[in-house]
């Protein structure tokens, strides 16, 4: 008969009802020592009070009146009295540190979005019946591997959720799998990782098609007591180093690998020594080889230890069976740790600092995969290692690996690291399919960078000190054919320019392909270089206002200081922007301006002191720079190292996309709004203009 993966925590769940009703208002759990933990507002919705009511219930007879709780399976008739043990109701603070306060903290009301406690221990009056005992407790994961079920606990109503983030308070959940959803009524039920076994949250509450719930760290600071402590006959030998109950889980499925795969001290001493070796921990003393038991606290005591000590022991299994097993056991016993000490050093060295940032691989590696939000490197290798895929055995972190390396200069180092680890876990075959994939999305990428948009040309020159300016504005085919001509060379305001530049914006918008981002390109003079035509408001709106650089790949261009010599240079450069990253500068750099260098320099980012920026900037674009970005003079000091942030790994042709990108993800006044680029090929210049006579 198959065992259930979820026996654990159906057995300890609980449903609250309100005396005399059929009907579930929520959920709990029981924990050890005869408790109920569940939320607060589950309890003051049974009992048919305000959902954030602040004092404990009213009791009778030392019950709380009118709430009983049941367990499912059990009988129809089998509701348990309770009494409050501890009361931490909904309030807009911490509630740790409310206790703490002399004022009562501001009570959480309808229509707030997020809240501090809402939590309720509840004492069970009557005796539990046999065989009901409460759920370990664990952390969270990221990744498509919990599930929650209805407050009444019946196996149908089980919801497959999403862990995408973590707030200060709550976990963030979705259920895009999941044909039900976490509806009223789920609340203080469990969050159950079945991978892990364990509870890693109490669900709370629920906003539009989005779930939440507090993570079982909130829970154990409110509540000390309900950290778990594990003792075991056997476990004896573990000593004090296995206080922690993801440790005790991780021994408990381990050991009996451990000795069956090392029966003999010749094994042991062997597959010590190379333990050792890779964990850079000192070796077992010379003599007795070392106990079953070493191997299992030298592993848990070292970063990726698990892994590495897991990956020992499948190598030295006598059949392919064995060796598959001791994989699937290592998964289930550590989830978050996939690579061994060695793997996961070299990843981070060939992913760290030369490759875009880890959100954009991921996006196109995995589209419904976990946010990467203003993470480097080593903080998302750390979370992708845990995040199970929602289709397919290939890890998440491999097929990152494998668009990753589309985008690395030299891509051999990261696919003979993703070979070696898919060997070893005897995924060969399945990553053959990502490289493919992420192949045909690189050359998809590229494509799509090579192909010229539709092109919007604005030629502007101020009316002397005034906001006035004469334009030419055309617009441009992507074969470079004319499409639209308008001059007005007698100055006028801005809005009258922006009038007209939104209806021929309109026009070449219906003329694009589906998809299509057009590129507007203004030509200044040298003079004019800050002009943030970026953030000009093209078609106001009260609510949704239409900005030029938000809406399209808005560039300058200044074809004014380019320098006559430097013309082949430009050209050379141009026909390299596709392979060339953007190079950040701070100050000087000879490379800027050495002519025919096998490795161009096809774009800047200014990084350095505002003081330097118009120097710098000049010499580029004399030089035959084609793209220059830097943050105009009204961004603060940050600025700087947020712009390397920005062009890391990017090449010149991706400049235009990649700062409008930052301008729509800018806050208010963020960096984003601020950055200004030249994007300056040798092709597509206007003639000069035949202007009037000045009146």
């Amino acid at each position: 008969m198959r065992s259930d993966p979820d026996a654990l925590v159906k057995a300890a769940h609980v449903a609250l009802y309100r005396s005399g009703e059929t009907r579930a208002y929520g959920g709990g759990l029981l924990v050890d020592g005869g408790l109920v933990l569940t939320c607060a507002h589950v309890v003051n919705l049974a009992l048919g009070r305000p959902r954030f009511a602040q004092q404990p219930p009213p009791a009778r007879d030392g019950a709380v009146d009118g709430l009983l709780v049941a367990l499912p399976g059990g009988p129809a008739a089998g509701r348990f009295r309770v009494a409050v043990e501890e009361w931490l109701p909904g309030c807009r603070e911490d509630g740790a540190t409310a206790r703490d306060r002399p004022e009562p903290p501001e009570p959480a009301q309808d229509g707030d979005h997020e809240w501090s406690g809402d939590l309720a221990l509840l004492r069970l009056l009557d005796a539990l019946p046999p065989g009901r005992a409460g759920a370990p407790l664990g952390h969270y994961r990221p990744g498509p591997s919990a599930f929650a079920w209805y407050g009444s606990g019946n196996a149908s109503t089980v919801a497959a959720v999403v862990v995408q983030a973590e707030t200060d308070r709550w976990l963030v959940l979705d259920t895009p799998g999941s044909a039900q959803p976490l509806v009223e009524g789920y609340s203080g039920t469990p969050l159950w990782d079945r991978e892990q076994q364990r509870v890693v949250g109490l669900v709370v509450s629920r906003r539009r098609q989005r779930a939440f719930a507090i993570p079982t760290r909130v829970v154990t600071a409110h509540f000390p007591r309900l950290r778990p402590s594990f003792t075991a006959p056997d476990l004896d030998a573990a000593g004090p180093g296995l206080a922690d109950p993801g440790h005790v889980a991780v021994w408990r499925q381990l050991i009996d690998p451990v000795r069956r795969t090392l029966p003999g001290p010749a094994d042991r001493a062997d597959c010590a020594r190379e333990l050792a070796a890779a964990l850079g921990v000192p070796p077992p003393a010379p003599g007795e080889p070392p106990a079953p038991e070493w191997f299992l606290l030298t592993a848990l005591a070292e970063p990726h230890g698990v892994a590495t000590l897991m990956a020992a022991l499948a190598a030295r299994a006598p059949s392919r069976e064995e060796r598959h097993a001791l994989q699937v056991q290592a998964v289930y016993a550590a989830p978050e740790q996939l690579l061994t000490a060695a793997e996961h050093g070299e990843l981070l060295h060939l992913l760290t600092g030369v490759l875009p940032r880890p959100r954009e691989v991921a996006a196109r590696a995995l589209p419904l995969g976990p946010g990467l939000e203003d993470v480097g490197w080593p903080a998302a290798v750390r979370i992708l290692e845990g995040y199970r895929p929602r289709f397919g055995k290939v890890p998440s972190l491999l097929r990152v690996v494998e668009f990753a390396a589309q985008e690395a200069p030299d891509p051999a180092g990261l696919r003979e690291w993703n070979d070696a680890v898919a060997e070893r876990l005897e995924l060969t075959a399945g990553l053959a399919e990502h490289r493919t994939q992420a192949g045909e999305a690189a050359r998809a990428r590229r494509a799509l960078d090579e192909a010229e948009p539709p092109v919007v040309q604005i030629q502007l020159w101020r009316s002397g000190s005034t906001d006035t300016f004469g334009f030419a504005l055309r617009s441009l085919a992507p074969d470079g054919a004319v499409r639209h001509r308008i001059c007005r060379d007698a100055p006028g305001g801005r809005a009258a320019l922006l009038d007209v530049l939104a209806e021929v914006l309109a026009q070449v918008g219906r003329e694009s392909e589906p998809g299509t981002v057009p590129r507007v390109e203004c030509f200044v003079q040298k003079d004019e270089l800050d002009l943030d035509v970026d953030q000009w408001v093209y078609r106001p709106d009260e609510l949704f206002p239409s900005v030029l650089g938000q809406d399209f790949l808005t560039v300058l261009r200044c074809p004014e200081l380019r320098r006559p010599e430097y013309w082949p240079e430009l050209r050379y450069r141009w026909q390299a922007r596709h392979t060339a990253v953007v190079l950040p500068q701070e100050r000087r750099d000879p490379a800027v301006q050495e002519r025919g260098r096998a490795a161009p320099v096809c774009g800047v980012a200014l990084c350095g002191p505002p003081s330097e920026t118009g120097v710098l900037r000049a010499i580029a674009i004399a030089v035959g720079v084609p793209g220059v970005v830097w943050p105009r003079s009204a961004v603060g000091p940050g600025a700087g190292a947020l712009l390397r942030e920005l062009t890391s790994g990017v090449t010149a042709a991706g400049l235009p996309r990649a700062v409008y990108e930052a301008r729509i993800r800018a806050e208010e006044d963020g960096v984003g709004r601020h950055l200004a680029l030249v994007w300056d090929g040798p092709e597509r210049i206007p003639e000069a203009l035949p202007l009037s006579d000045p009146l």
